[in-house]
C-alpha cells in the first residue's frame, strides 16, 4: 500500500489554493499529521483501515472534519482522496471523480459519516471504475 506523505498533502493544498483561491497555510500541524497518519493506524496489531476504500475514506473524512489548513480543506480533501487512489492503482473515470466530490460534500454537511463514505467507495471500487 502506498501512502501520501506530508509533502504530497502540502503540494495538493498548494494546487487547490492556486486553482480555487483562498489563503495558503497550515492552521494546525497536529491535525495535518493526524490526516497523514490516519490510514496507517494499527489497533491491537491489526490495521484499523484494512482496504484502499477505508483508507481513502479516512483521509477525506479527517481532512474535512479536522480542517488542518487555513482554507481549501474541501478541495485538498478531494485531491488527496483521488491522489491516494491513483497511488494505489485505482483508476477513476471523470464521472467517478465528480461522484467522489459529491460524497465528500455529504460528509462535510454531516449527511454521510466515515464508514458510509468507505462503504460507498468500496461498492464503486469493487464494480470496477474503468468501465
Amino acid at each position: 500500500m502506498n501512502y501520501l506523505t506530508q509533502n504530497d498533502i502540502l503540494d495538493l493544498h498548494t494546487l487547490a489554493i492556486e486553482r480555487y483561491g483562498g489563503r495558503l497555510g497550515i492552521k494546525s500541524q497536529d491535525k495535518l499529521q493526524g490526516v497523514i497518519a490516519a490510514p496507517q493506524q494499527i489497533f491491537f496489531g491489526a490495521e484499523l483501515y484494512s482496504d484502499v476504500a477505508s483508507k481513502a475514506a479516512v483521509i477525506g473524512f479527517q481532512m474535512l472534519k479536522n480542517r488542518p489548513f487555513l482554507a481549501g480543506n474541501e478541495a485538498t480533501a478531494l485531491l488527496a482522496v483521488l491522489r491516494f487512489l491513483a497511488l494505489n492503482d485505482v483508476a477513476l473515470n471523470p464521472r467517478m471523480a465528480e461522484e467522489v466530490a459529491d460524497q465528500l460534500h455529504a460528509v462535510l454537511r454531516s449527511n454521510l459519516d466515515r464508514d458510509g463514505l468507505a462503504d460507498w467507495l468500496r461498492d464503486r471500487l469493487e464494480v470496477g471504475v474503468n468501465e
